[in-house]
Protein backbone atom coordinates (compact mmCIF):
# COMPACT_ATOMS: atom_id res chain seq x y z
CA UNK A 1 0.00 0.00 0.00
CA UNK A 2 1.57 3.46 -1.02
CA UNK A 3 0.51 5.88 1.87
CA UNK A 4 1.96 8.84 0.14
CA UNK A 5 3.17 10.63 3.50
CA UNK A 6 6.03 11.17 1.68
CA UNK A 7 8.33 11.59 5.27
CA UNK A 8 10.99 9.59 3.92
CA UNK A 9 14.24 10.09 5.27
CA UNK A 10 17.30 10.22 2.76
CA UNK A 11 20.51 10.57 4.49
CA UNK A 12 22.25 11.49 0.97
CA UNK A 13 19.30 14.70 0.78
CA UNK A 14 20.06 15.10 4.69
CA UNK A 15 23.29 15.81 3.71
CA UNK A 16 23.53 17.96 1.27
CA UNK A 17 21.01 20.41 3.02
CA UNK A 18 23.29 20.75 6.22
CA UNK A 19 25.87 21.48 3.27
CA UNK A 20 23.32 24.07 1.93
CA UNK A 21 22.44 25.33 5.10
CA UNK A 22 26.19 25.93 6.13
CA UNK A 23 26.86 27.70 3.18
CA UNK A 24 24.36 29.91 3.23
CA UNK A 25 25.10 30.78 6.77
CA UNK A 26 28.57 31.37 6.07
CA UNK A 27 27.43 33.83 2.98
CA UNK A 28 25.24 36.12 5.66
CA UNK A 29 21.96 34.25 4.95
CA UNK A 30 20.43 34.25 8.20
CA UNK A 31 20.57 35.68 11.43
CA UNK A 32 19.92 39.75 11.83
CA UNK A 33 21.55 40.31 8.54
CA UNK A 34 19.07 39.99 5.81
CA UNK A 35 17.96 37.22 3.50
CA UNK A 36 15.17 39.27 2.38
CA UNK A 37 12.44 37.99 4.57
CA UNK A 38 11.45 41.99 5.27
CA UNK A 39 10.59 43.27 8.88
CA UNK A 40 8.86 41.06 11.05
CA UNK A 41 5.72 42.83 11.31
CA UNK A 42 5.81 44.48 7.45
CA UNK A 43 2.24 45.34 6.49
CA UNK A 44 1.04 42.28 4.64
CA UNK A 45 1.51 42.50 0.34
CA UNK A 46 -1.31 43.80 -1.50
CA UNK A 47 -2.24 41.67 -4.38
CA UNK A 48 -0.77 42.93 -7.91
CA UNK A 49 -3.84 43.21 -10.41
CA UNK A 50 -1.12 43.44 -12.83
CA UNK A 51 0.11 39.87 -12.49
CA UNK A 52 -1.83 36.70 -13.86
CA UNK A 53 0.01 34.11 -12.56
CA UNK A 54 1.12 32.11 -9.79
CA UNK A 55 3.66 29.15 -9.27
CA UNK A 56 3.34 26.26 -6.22
CA UNK A 57 5.64 24.10 -5.15
CA UNK A 58 4.24 21.19 -3.61
CA UNK A 59 5.68 17.69 -1.91
CA UNK A 60 2.87 14.91 -2.85
CA UNK A 61 0.60 14.19 0.43
CA UNK A 62 -3.09 14.45 0.74
CA UNK A 63 -2.47 17.97 1.73
CA UNK A 64 -0.74 18.82 -1.60
CA UNK A 65 -4.03 16.74 -3.47
CA UNK A 66 -6.78 19.07 -1.68
CA UNK A 67 -4.79 22.04 -2.63
CA UNK A 68 -4.51 21.17 -5.74
CA UNK A 69 -8.32 20.70 -6.11
CA UNK A 70 -8.91 24.24 -5.32
CA UNK A 71 -6.95 25.86 -8.44
CA UNK A 72 -10.04 25.76 -10.59
CA UNK A 73 -12.19 27.60 -8.63
CA UNK A 74 -9.53 29.74 -7.55
CA UNK A 75 -8.75 30.56 -10.97
CA UNK A 76 -11.89 31.26 -12.24
CA UNK A 77 -12.73 34.07 -9.23
CA UNK A 78 -9.25 35.82 -10.00
CA UNK A 79 -8.49 35.25 -12.88
CA UNK A 80 -5.34 34.33 -12.24
CA UNK A 81 -3.68 31.49 -13.71
CA UNK A 82 -1.80 28.79 -11.04
CA UNK A 83 1.03 26.28 -12.26
CA UNK A 84 2.19 23.38 -9.71
CA UNK A 85 5.59 21.86 -9.55
CA UNK A 86 5.87 19.01 -7.46
CA UNK A 87 8.94 17.47 -6.13
CA UNK A 88 9.55 14.15 -3.93
CA UNK A 89 10.41 14.49 -0.13
CA UNK A 90 13.86 13.11 -0.28
CA UNK A 91 14.73 16.51 -2.52
CA UNK A 92 12.51 18.79 -2.06
CA UNK A 93 13.55 20.90 0.72
CA UNK A 94 17.10 21.17 -0.85
CA UNK A 95 15.98 22.47 -3.77
CA UNK A 96 13.84 25.61 -2.18
CA UNK A 97 16.84 26.58 -0.45
CA UNK A 98 19.15 26.40 -3.70
CA UNK A 99 16.12 28.48 -5.42
CA UNK A 100 16.26 30.74 -2.66
CA UNK A 101 19.93 30.97 -2.63
CA UNK A 102 20.20 31.99 -6.64
CA UNK A 103 16.91 34.23 -6.00
CA UNK A 104 15.23 32.76 -8.80
CA UNK A 105 12.08 34.23 -7.36
CA UNK A 106 10.64 30.64 -8.88
CA UNK A 107 7.83 29.67 -6.11
CA UNK A 108 5.27 32.17 -5.24
CA UNK A 109 3.94 29.31 -2.28
CA UNK A 110 5.50 26.41 -1.13
CA UNK A 111 4.84 23.67 0.90
CA UNK A 112 7.69 22.40 3.54
CA UNK A 113 7.92 19.64 6.47
CA UNK A 114 8.41 21.35 10.01
CA UNK A 115 11.47 19.62 10.46
CA UNK A 116 12.79 22.11 8.21
CA UNK A 117 11.65 25.61 9.42
CA UNK A 118 14.33 26.43 11.71
CA UNK A 119 16.48 26.26 8.76
CA UNK A 120 14.58 28.24 6.21
CA UNK A 121 13.19 30.51 9.53
CA UNK A 122 17.04 31.34 10.30
CA UNK A 123 18.06 31.58 6.54
CA UNK A 124 14.77 34.26 5.51
CA UNK A 125 14.44 31.70 2.84
CA UNK A 126 10.17 32.50 3.55
CA UNK A 127 8.67 35.55 4.19
CA UNK A 128 7.08 36.89 7.63
CA UNK A 129 3.19 36.15 8.03
CA UNK A 130 2.91 37.86 10.84
CA UNK A 131 1.31 40.92 9.34
CA UNK A 132 -0.75 38.82 6.94
CA UNK A 133 -2.14 37.56 9.98
CA UNK A 134 -2.91 40.19 11.97
CA UNK A 135 -4.97 42.10 9.24
CA UNK A 136 -6.86 39.08 8.38
CA UNK A 137 -10.49 38.04 9.38
CA UNK A 138 -10.61 35.23 6.44
CA UNK A 139 -7.86 33.38 7.76
CA UNK A 140 -8.55 34.21 11.73
CA UNK A 141 -5.53 32.86 13.37
CA UNK A 142 -7.30 32.79 16.60
CA UNK A 143 -9.49 29.94 15.40
CA UNK A 144 -6.41 27.93 16.63
CA UNK A 145 -5.27 27.44 20.28
CA UNK A 146 -1.70 29.41 21.43
CA UNK A 147 0.01 26.16 20.60
CA UNK A 148 -1.11 25.98 17.33
CA UNK A 149 -0.71 29.46 16.47
CA UNK A 150 3.06 28.94 17.57
CA UNK A 151 3.48 25.82 15.28
CA UNK A 152 4.69 27.96 12.71
CA UNK A 153 7.09 30.37 14.09
CA UNK A 154 10.95 30.31 13.92
CA UNK A 155 12.26 32.48 16.94
CA UNK A 156 8.97 34.47 17.22
CA UNK A 157 8.07 35.12 13.81
CA UNK A 158 6.02 32.85 11.30
CA UNK A 159 7.28 31.44 8.33
CA UNK A 160 4.30 28.85 7.71
CA UNK A 161 1.11 28.38 8.08
CA UNK A 162 0.07 25.02 9.41
CA UNK A 163 -1.39 23.06 6.55
CA UNK A 164 -1.76 19.77 8.96
CA UNK A 165 -2.11 19.09 12.86
CA UNK A 166 -0.96 15.55 13.54
CA UNK A 167 0.05 14.78 17.22
CA UNK A 168 0.76 11.38 17.86
CA UNK A 169 -2.06 9.15 19.40
CA UNK A 170 -2.65 5.96 20.68
CA UNK A 171 -4.63 3.77 17.95
CA UNK A 172 -5.89 0.33 18.81
CA UNK A 173 -8.43 -2.71 17.60
CA UNK A 174 -11.72 -1.99 19.34
CA UNK A 175 -12.90 -5.95 18.25
CA UNK A 176 -9.53 -7.18 19.91
CA UNK A 177 -9.71 -5.44 23.09
CA UNK A 178 -13.69 -5.74 23.28
CA UNK A 179 -12.95 -9.76 23.32
CA UNK A 180 -10.10 -9.18 25.97
CA UNK A 181 -11.90 -6.74 28.10
CA UNK A 182 -8.89 -4.57 27.27
CA UNK A 183 -9.21 -0.27 27.86
CA UNK A 184 -6.35 1.66 25.85
CA UNK A 185 -3.34 2.47 28.00
CA UNK A 186 -3.18 5.66 30.05
CA UNK A 187 0.60 4.55 30.78
CA UNK A 188 3.28 3.05 28.77
CA UNK A 189 3.18 0.27 31.39
CA UNK A 190 -0.23 -0.35 30.48
CA UNK A 191 0.28 -0.15 27.02
CA UNK A 192 2.98 -3.03 26.83
CA UNK A 193 0.75 -5.26 29.41
CA UNK A 194 -2.14 -4.58 26.56
CA UNK A 195 0.56 -6.07 24.08
CA UNK A 196 1.35 -9.19 25.87
CA UNK A 197 -2.05 -9.50 26.79
CA UNK A 198 -3.14 -9.23 22.71
CA UNK A 199 0.22 -11.69 21.73
CA UNK A 200 -0.66 -14.23 24.80
CA UNK A 201 -4.21 -14.50 23.28
CA UNK A 202 -3.05 -15.92 19.80
CA UNK A 203 -5.66 -12.72 18.65
CA UNK A 204 -2.51 -10.72 16.74
CA UNK A 205 0.20 -9.03 17.25
CA UNK A 206 0.53 -6.74 20.46
CA UNK A 207 0.99 -3.41 19.07
CA UNK A 208 3.58 -1.90 16.47
CA UNK A 209 5.62 1.63 16.05
CA UNK A 210 8.50 2.31 13.96
CA UNK A 211 12.18 1.08 15.01
CA UNK A 212 13.19 1.26 11.68
CA UNK A 213 14.70 4.39 9.80
CA UNK A 214 11.67 6.41 11.44
CA UNK A 215 12.84 5.48 14.61
CA UNK A 216 13.63 9.13 15.71
CA UNK A 217 10.12 9.71 15.50
CA UNK A 218 8.95 7.27 18.56
CA UNK A 219 12.17 7.50 20.71
CA UNK A 220 11.87 11.27 21.06
CA UNK A 221 8.30 11.21 22.23
CA UNK A 222 9.25 8.29 24.89
CA UNK A 223 12.32 10.32 25.71
CA UNK A 224 10.02 13.76 26.29
CA UNK A 225 7.36 11.31 27.97
CA UNK A 226 9.82 9.68 30.57
CA UNK A 227 10.50 13.21 31.70
CA UNK A 228 13.78 13.31 29.68
CA UNK A 229 15.02 15.89 26.92
CA UNK A 230 17.29 15.76 23.95
CA UNK A 231 19.59 18.73 25.12
CA UNK A 232 19.46 21.57 27.45
CA UNK A 233 19.35 25.67 27.45
CA UNK A 234 22.81 25.92 26.59
CA UNK A 235 22.29 23.37 23.87
CA UNK A 236 24.62 20.66 25.47
CA UNK A 237 23.07 17.22 24.65
CA UNK A 238 21.07 15.13 27.51
CA UNK A 239 20.43 11.62 25.91
CA UNK A 240 22.56 9.77 28.74
CA UNK A 241 20.55 11.12 31.70
CA UNK A 242 18.40 8.05 33.45
CA UNK A 243 15.17 9.36 31.89
CA UNK A 244 16.79 8.98 28.37
CA UNK A 245 17.97 5.35 29.32
CA UNK A 246 14.26 4.27 30.46
CA UNK A 247 12.82 5.48 27.26
CA UNK A 248 15.47 3.64 24.99
CA UNK A 249 15.05 0.19 27.30
CA UNK A 250 11.45 0.54 27.16
CA UNK A 251 11.27 1.52 23.51
CA UNK A 252 13.56 -1.86 22.88
CA UNK A 253 10.96 -3.89 25.24
CA UNK A 254 8.32 -3.20 22.71
CA UNK A 255 10.09 -5.59 19.81
CA UNK A 256 9.01 -8.13 22.34
CA UNK A 257 5.39 -7.46 21.37
CA UNK A 258 5.46 -6.30 17.75
CA UNK A 259 5.14 -8.15 14.77
CA UNK A 260 8.10 -10.04 12.59
CA UNK A 261 9.96 -8.14 11.00
CA UNK A 262 9.34 -4.31 12.70
CA UNK A 263 12.89 -3.88 13.24
CA UNK A 264 13.03 -2.21 9.72
CA UNK A 265 9.53 -0.82 9.76
CA UNK A 266 9.67 3.08 8.05
CA UNK A 267 6.63 5.40 9.51
CA UNK A 268 4.45 3.89 6.44
CA UNK A 269 4.69 0.28 7.36
CA UNK A 270 3.64 1.22 10.79
CA UNK A 271 0.48 2.00 9.42
CA UNK A 272 0.90 -0.52 6.74
CA UNK A 273 0.68 -3.55 9.11
CA UNK A 274 -1.83 -2.25 11.44
CA UNK A 275 -3.93 -2.02 8.50
CA UNK A 276 -3.26 -5.24 6.73
CA UNK A 277 -2.69 -7.71 10.36
CA UNK A 278 -4.49 -7.91 13.12
CA UNK A 279 -2.28 -5.62 15.50
CA UNK A 280 -3.67 -4.27 18.52
CA UNK A 281 -2.03 -1.09 19.20
CA UNK A 282 -0.35 1.19 17.44
CA UNK A 283 1.51 5.06 17.83
CA UNK A 284 1.47 7.15 14.70
CA UNK A 285 0.37 10.55 13.94
CA UNK A 286 -2.97 11.09 13.56
CA UNK A 287 -2.51 12.41 10.07
CA UNK A 288 -2.93 8.75 8.66
CA UNK A 289 -6.34 8.80 9.43
CA UNK A 290 -8.36 9.35 6.31
CA UNK A 291 -6.08 6.87 4.84
CA UNK A 292 -6.80 4.26 7.78
CA UNK A 293 -10.38 5.22 7.48
CA UNK A 294 -10.62 4.40 4.01
CA UNK A 295 -12.09 0.98 3.06
CA UNK A 296 -9.92 0.48 0.13
CA UNK A 297 -6.91 0.31 2.14
CA UNK A 298 -7.88 -2.15 4.92
CA UNK A 299 -10.69 -4.35 5.90
CA UNK A 300 -10.60 -2.63 9.76
CA UNK A 301 -12.98 0.50 8.90
CA UNK A 302 -14.94 0.62 12.00
CA UNK A 303 -12.54 -2.08 13.99
CA UNK A 304 -10.30 0.55 15.45
CA UNK A 305 -10.52 3.92 17.14
CA UNK A 306 -7.57 6.57 18.33
CA UNK A 307 -7.42 8.48 22.08
CA UNK A 308 -4.43 9.95 23.65
CA UNK A 309 -1.22 8.99 24.03
CA UNK A 310 -0.36 7.05 26.88
CA UNK A 311 2.19 9.00 29.37
CA UNK A 312 5.63 8.26 31.22
CA UNK A 313 4.71 10.60 34.18
CA UNK A 314 5.06 13.73 31.68
CA UNK A 315 2.27 14.82 29.90
CA UNK A 316 3.36 15.97 26.42
CA UNK A 317 2.13 16.11 23.42
CA UNK A 318 4.60 15.12 20.03
CA UNK A 319 2.55 17.41 17.63
CA UNK A 320 4.18 17.40 13.83
CA UNK A 321 2.65 18.31 10.52
CA UNK A 322 3.15 20.51 7.03
CA UNK A 323 3.83 24.10 6.74
CA UNK A 324 3.27 25.84 3.50
CA UNK A 325 4.27 29.71 2.70
CA UNK A 326 5.69 32.44 1.03
CA UNK A 327 9.11 31.96 -0.49
CA UNK A 328 10.80 35.71 0.56
CA UNK A 329 12.21 36.11 -3.30
CA UNK A 330 8.52 35.55 -4.59
CA UNK A 331 7.54 38.65 -6.81
CA UNK A 332 4.14 37.96 -6.34
CA UNK A 333 3.61 37.77 -2.56
CA UNK A 334 0.32 39.66 -2.19
CA UNK A 335 -1.38 36.95 -4.57
CA UNK A 336 0.41 33.82 -3.11
CA UNK A 337 -0.83 35.34 0.33
CA UNK A 338 -4.74 35.85 -1.45
CA UNK A 339 -4.15 32.19 -2.51
CA UNK A 340 -2.79 31.16 0.84
CA UNK A 341 -6.27 32.91 2.48
CA UNK A 342 -8.87 30.89 -0.44
CA UNK A 343 -7.38 27.56 0.04
CA UNK A 344 -6.49 27.95 4.01
CA UNK A 345 -8.91 30.71 5.61
CA UNK A 346 -12.15 29.51 7.80
CA UNK A 347 -14.43 29.60 4.58
CA UNK A 348 -13.27 26.79 2.88
CA UNK A 349 -11.50 24.85 6.13
CA UNK A 350 -14.58 22.45 6.29
CA UNK A 351 -13.81 21.82 2.76
CA UNK A 352 -10.37 21.31 2.79
CA UNK A 353 -10.75 18.57 5.22
CA UNK A 354 -13.57 16.99 2.96
CA UNK A 355 -11.42 16.71 -0.04
CA UNK A 356 -9.21 14.24 1.59
CA UNK A 357 -6.63 16.86 3.46
CA UNK A 358 -4.82 16.06 6.88
CA UNK A 359 -6.70 17.62 9.84
CA UNK A 360 -5.91 21.07 10.45
CA UNK A 361 -6.55 21.79 14.02
CA UNK A 362 -8.73 25.09 13.82
CA UNK A 363 -11.29 25.28 16.96
CA UNK A 364 -13.68 25.55 14.29
CA UNK A 365 -13.29 22.47 13.15
CA UNK A 366 -12.16 20.10 16.21
CA UNK A 367 -15.61 21.18 17.58
CA UNK A 368 -17.77 21.13 14.66
CA UNK A 369 -20.70 18.81 15.64
CA UNK A 370 -20.90 16.95 11.74
CA UNK A 371 -17.31 16.66 11.36
CA UNK A 372 -17.47 14.78 14.97
CA UNK A 373 -19.75 12.60 14.10
CA UNK A 374 -17.84 11.51 10.63
CA UNK A 375 -14.15 11.71 12.66
CA UNK A 376 -14.38 11.57 16.05
CA UNK A 377 -10.89 11.40 16.56
CA UNK A 378 -10.66 15.52 15.28
CA UNK A 379 -11.37 16.39 19.12
CA UNK A 380 -7.89 15.12 19.90
CA UNK A 381 -6.59 17.57 17.72
CA UNK A 382 -7.56 19.97 20.74
CA UNK A 383 -4.41 19.85 22.87
CA UNK A 384 -5.15 20.66 26.16
CA UNK A 385 -3.44 23.17 28.25
CA UNK A 386 -2.20 20.55 30.75
CA UNK A 387 -0.31 18.60 28.25
CA UNK A 388 3.34 20.25 26.84
CA UNK A 389 3.90 20.49 23.19
CA UNK A 390 6.95 19.09 21.90
CA UNK A 391 7.89 19.42 18.28
CA UNK A 392 10.98 18.40 16.41
CA UNK A 393 13.70 20.51 17.58
CA UNK A 394 13.87 24.02 16.07
CA UNK A 395 17.25 23.97 15.14
CA UNK A 396 18.95 24.58 11.94
CA UNK A 397 21.19 21.45 12.40
CA UNK A 398 17.86 19.41 13.13
CA UNK A 399 18.75 17.03 9.89
CA UNK A 400 21.94 15.86 10.84
CA UNK A 401 21.00 15.47 14.79
CA UNK A 402 17.90 13.60 13.19
CA UNK A 403 20.22 10.94 11.29
CA UNK A 404 22.44 10.26 14.20
CA UNK A 405 19.82 9.80 16.47
CA UNK A 406 18.42 6.90 13.98
CA UNK A 407 21.68 5.46 13.17
CA UNK A 408 22.76 5.08 16.98
CA UNK A 409 19.26 4.14 18.12
CA UNK A 410 18.88 1.04 15.58
CA UNK A 411 22.07 -0.13 16.37
CA UNK A 412 20.82 -0.23 20.10
CA UNK A 413 17.61 -1.95 19.20
CA UNK A 414 19.46 -4.58 16.68
CA UNK A 415 21.63 -5.46 19.77
CA UNK A 416 25.26 -4.13 18.15
CA UNK A 417 25.29 -1.89 21.15
CA UNK A 418 24.13 -1.46 24.72
CA UNK A 419 21.49 0.58 25.47
CA UNK A 420 23.77 3.02 27.92
CA UNK A 421 26.70 2.67 25.72
CA UNK A 422 25.01 3.53 22.69
CA UNK A 423 23.14 6.64 23.95
CA UNK A 424 27.04 7.58 25.75
CA UNK A 425 28.13 7.34 21.61
CA UNK A 426 25.11 8.83 20.70
CA UNK A 427 25.57 11.91 22.78
CA UNK A 428 29.41 12.32 21.87
CA UNK A 429 27.86 12.76 18.54
CA UNK A 430 25.09 15.24 19.11
CA UNK A 431 27.72 17.31 21.15
CA UNK A 432 29.19 18.01 18.18
CA UNK A 433 26.54 18.29 15.98
CA UNK A 434 24.97 21.09 18.69
CA UNK A 435 28.51 22.97 18.50
CA UNK A 436 27.50 23.94 14.85
CA UNK A 437 23.86 25.22 15.51
CA UNK A 438 24.12 29.02 15.00
CA UNK A 439 23.80 30.94 17.98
Amino acid sequence: MDLRRGRRRIAAPIALFVGLVLVAVACGGGGDGGGGGGGERAACPEPDPNKDTLSLFLIPSPSAEAIKSFIPEFEQETGIKVSVEEVEYGSAHQKQLLSYQQQEGKYDVAQFDNTFLAPFGYNKVMMPLDGCLAESEEYDINDFSKGQQDYGKYEGVTYGLTLSTEPMLQWYRTDIYEKLGLEPATTWEEYYDNAKAVEDSGLGDGQIVGFGPNVSWWWMTLVWSFGGQLYDENLEPQVTSPEAVEATEYLKSLLEVAPAGAISATGDDVTNKFLSQDVGAMIQYSGYYGIASDPANTDFVGKFALTRMPSGGTDITHLAGWNIGIPADSQNQGNAWRFLEFVLGKSNAKEFLKRGAAAIGRISITTDPELLKEQPYLELLTIPDTSRIERYPQLVVWPEMDKAIVDNIQNILSGQIGVEEGLEQLNEQLAGILANEPR
